[in-house]
């Protein structure tokens, strides 16, 4: 189905999905409804077998510039209140969607990520960046706390004290620091950004699709637990990947046989 401002694009040959957010006179700020259609999104991905990866880009000078300001402030009363208190803001909920998500997400950073849009580019697992990217948390300029899983994401990925940096001063990361402290994982030029996006999800794609997606889920779990119960996680996690039987035995006979391997995901 198509979306107002969310371009959503499933390559059934290559399994990989791209996501491009479609906004960029206002550099791909979103609202309430985009929200709405980035959940949409994101249950398609996480429920569609065809889809073994996704990339997240924004259409423009912009990756995202977090959440769109310009239309009309709703109050909060009775069930709305309510809903916000048990559920959090729709800049919660649509982070918890992307992130809950155990196949990989790429975000190709191709200008600024700021506010709920910085929040975005966290909750994907590897993060692509052009010479133009840049980071910004935002929200202190606004009067609020960090959003969307920052204050859980961001330290995980820079650290404790550089994510206290990056929040307090509300400052602006360029594409070189971003590499430096672990906000972007490698620098492309911006006219190959996206070529470069999908030649690494052509590269995870080349592996078996249920091997992928647990490996994210016992690392991600990994953070959270003890080691042996990590270890437990993975032994649990074996069993189910012994079950997609042609991949199983797809992986053993393409290494005998000294080819590349094809995996269906099944």
């Amino acid at each position: 189905m198509p979306y107002a401002h969310t371009l959503f694009d499933v390559d059934r040959e290559s399994h990989v999905a791209t996501v491009t957010l479609n906004k960029p006179e206002r550099m791909n700020a979103i609202d309430q409804g985009d929200a709405a259609d980035i959940l949409d999104i994101c249950r398609q991905i996480q429920d569609d077998d065809d889809i073994w990866i996704a990339i997240w880009t924004g259409a423009g000078r912009g990756f995202c510039s977090g959440a769109d300001v310009t239309g009309p402030r709703p109050t909060l009363e009775g069930a709305d209140l309510n809903r916000l208190l048990d559920e959090g803001s729709w800049i919660s909920r649509q982070a918890n969607a992307l992130y809950g998500i155990d196949k990989p997400m790429i975000a190709a950073v191709n200008g600024v990520a700021a506010g709920a849009g910085f929040s975005l580019a966290l909750a994907c697992d590897v993060r692509i960046g052009s010479e133009a990217a840049r980071f910004v948390t935002v929200f202190q300029e606004r009067n609020l706390p960090p959003e969307g899983g920052m204050s859980w994401l961001l330290p995980r990925v820079v650290g404790m004290s550089r994510a206290l940096d990056l929040s307090l001063t509300s400052r602006r990361v360029d594409a070189d620091e971003a590499l430096r402290i672990g906000l972007l994982d490698r620098i492309v030029p911006a006219n190959h950004l996206l070529d470069e996006a999908r030649a690494y999800a052509g590269q995870i794609c080349g592996l078996p699709p249920g091997a992928v997606r647990v490996s994210k889920r016992a690392i991600r779990r990994a953070f959270e637990t003890s080691f042996g119960e990590a270890t437990r996680y993975e032994s649990q996690l074996g069993s189910l990947t012994q079950r997609a039987r042609a991949d199983s035995k797809e992986a053993r006979d393409s290494f005998l046989e000294k080819r590349k391997p094809r995996y269906t995901g099944r």
